[in-house]
Formats: C-alpha cells, structure tokens, sequence
C-alpha cells in the first residue's frame, strides 16, 4: 500500500512540474524581445527602474513598461520593435483603479464619438480582466485615434450584459471613446 501511495505522490509530482513548466514556456514565449526593448527604455528614457514589462497590443504589438524615474515618479514606456514608441507620466491621468471604476459607470466623451456610437447605450464593464494605459500614435489605425490626451485607458473585461469587450477611456478625463463588445465564442466547438 505504501508503496502505490509513494509512486502516485511521484506521479502527481512529475505532472505538476511537468504544467509549470509548459506554463512557464507558454508565458515566456509572449515576451520575445521584452528584454531587449526594456534595456532601450532605461537608456533613452527617464525610466531609471523597472518595475513590470506586460505585452501590449493595444494599437500595435509591443510591451508596456513601468517603472519609475530618478525622482521615484511613476512612468510608463511603450516600445515595439525594440524601440520606445510613448512615454507617459502616471501622475499626468487616472489611475488604474480611477479608470476602472470610470468604466463601471460610462459616460460618451464629448467628442470623437461617431454620431451612431453616440445613440448606442454604453455598456457598464462589470467583470475587469485587464486594464493598462495605452498611447495614441500618429499612425494608428484605431477608431478613438483622435483622443485628446494622446493616451488611453484600455479596460477589457465582461459588460454588465454579460458579453465581453473592451472600453478605451481617455486617459485624463475617463469619457469613453470608443467601445466595442466581442462575439462569444463557443467553447463546444472542436
């Protein structure tokens, strides 16, 4: 009996090993050129610390930054391609927790919103999965391209109708600019 116990403890053991490691490589194969990217931020940027690299693909595919400069002000940094695209001052906008609660109870921006967006009923985001601040470049393609403070608030999560979709808030102000909800998928599809 003892000896079943002790060979399934080894099982269970090489299994979960076996999860964190495939865990470990899914996740690191997301941040190809995180590196690299981060190293460019410091020497060309106030960043003087690293305090988190994310993935970023709001507008483009990238890494989002964070970090603070040498007076210990929180900055953000986007770079794609290896090279620093944005830089913004936390303290310039809301705060991740500002910018939630804004989507919690939207309101349309006064302006940059199609006149048929305009009629839609905002959607109150009720569940947040992910919320980072983004910037608007010059030569985006995206709809909310237009936004006053040159960055967003990009909140994707579940709306209170129960679909998901994101809500791109400005940065400043947290008026919606844009929002769109995406299709359910259907998890019994092979």
């Amino acid at each position: 009996m003892k000896k079943y116990i002790g060979l399934s403890l080894v099982i269970v053991l090489l299994l979960l090993g076996g999860a964190v490691f495939a865990i470990r490589e899914i996740t690191y194969a997301q941040y190809t050129g995180a590196e690299i990217s981060a190293q460019h931020a410091l020497d060309t940027t106030p960043l003087a610390k690293i305090a988190e690299v994310t993935p970023y693909t709001g507008g483009f595919n990238g890494f989002l930054i964070t970090g603070h400069d040498e007076l210990g002000r929180d900055l953000y940094v986007w770079a794609a391609d290896e090279k620093v695209v944005a830089t913004q001052y936390a303290d310039q906008g809301m705060t991740r927790e500002q910018a939630i609660e804004a989507s919690k109870q939207p309101v349309w921006a006064e302006r940059l919103v199609r006149e048929t967006m305009r009629e839609q009923a905002l959607q109150p985001v009720a569940e947040v999965v992910q919320a980072l601040p983004g910037p608007v470049l010059a030569n985006s393609k995206v709809e909310y391209r237009t936004a006053p403070s040159r960055h967003v608030w990009e909140i994707y999560g579940r709306f209170a109708n129960g679909t998901p979709g994101y809500t791109y808030l400005d940065f400043k102000t947290g008026q919606v600019l844009w929002q769109i909800a995406l299709p359910e998928q259907n998890q019994d599809a092979k």
